[in-house]
């Protein structure tokens, strides 16, 4: 049975093994950290590096370079789809930037390039392209709910706080649903990768690290607000008079 015909039988099962790897390298880099102890920075960049690796082979072994994304640019005309996200990974700025060190800031910037390309072809990548026959709605909801999950795994070793870390999977899921949603219309997976750095990017210079402490109301009612405003934008680039468009592009 080769690759292709397995993820079309299959593609809720094949879905859920994209997000077991993931869940899997993370957890066992985590499990490394017992014997080498890695700084958090350390931990991030290599589990990362070694799913951008797993994930680019295994698109190339299904020969999805193209159903995935990678082939393609993006059009000036989807240009303006891309301002809200945009717009709103640059907001974090707008809290003050902790971080002074050149270094530190390229490293920061090195990682979350990993990471938003690690992240990008596994969920908008391969799961998403999975479930995309199953109808496009259902596939940017499962795949969206498969990006938020594990960002509870953040309260692990107290790295986030459990307040802000199910609130931040509350946003996560509205953040997948416009990622979805922008991977469709356009075609490419490119400008996430670049936006889903730059989340990250302003995240960590703003807090001025991994650590992630108890935070204020104002801001974990801020983060809920900021994921219905996705869910509310992803759907509305999914509204009705598109999907016949939309089902064309996931056949």
């Amino acid at each position: 049975m080769t690759p292709e015909p397995f993820t079309t039988r299959h593609p809720y099962f094949s879905a859920a093994g994209f997000l077991f790897i993931v869940v899997g390298v993370v957890l066992g880099v985590g499990g490394l950290n017992e014997f080498f102890l890695m700084s958090t920075l350390e931990q991030v960049a290599m589990g990362d590096l070694v799913l951008a690796i797993i994930g680019i082979l295994i698109v190339i072994r299904l020969r999805w370079r193209v159903k995935a994304g990678f082939t393609k640019g993006v059009r000036w005309d989807d240009v303006p789809l891309f301002i809200l996200p945009a717009a709103v990974a640059l907001l974090s700025l707008s809290e003050g930037i902790r971080v002074s060190s050149i270094v530190t800031i390229l490293s920061f910037g090195a990682v979350t390039l990993v990471v938003g390309f690690a992240e990008e072809t596994y969920f908008r990548g391969l799961i998403l392209t999975t479930l995309l026959p199953m109808g496009v709605i259902r596939a940017a909801i499962i795949s969206s709910f498969f990006f938020a999950a594990p960002h509870l795994l953040n309260t692990i070793g107290g790295i986030w706080d459990p307040s802000f870390a199910i609130v931040d999977s509350v946003a996560a899921f509205g953040l997948g649903i416009t990622f979805a949603a922008l991977r469709v219309r356009t075609g490419s997976i490119w400008p996430l990768i670049g936006i889903h750095a730059l989340f990250d990017f302003t995240s960590l210079i703003t807090l001025g690290g991994f650590s992630v402490p108890s935070q204020s109301s104002q801001v974990l009612i801020t983060s809920v607000i900021i994921g219905i405003v996705f869910l509310i934008y992803g759907l509305f680039l999914l509204r009705r008079s598109n999907i016949d468009v939309l089902e064309q592009v996931a056949a």
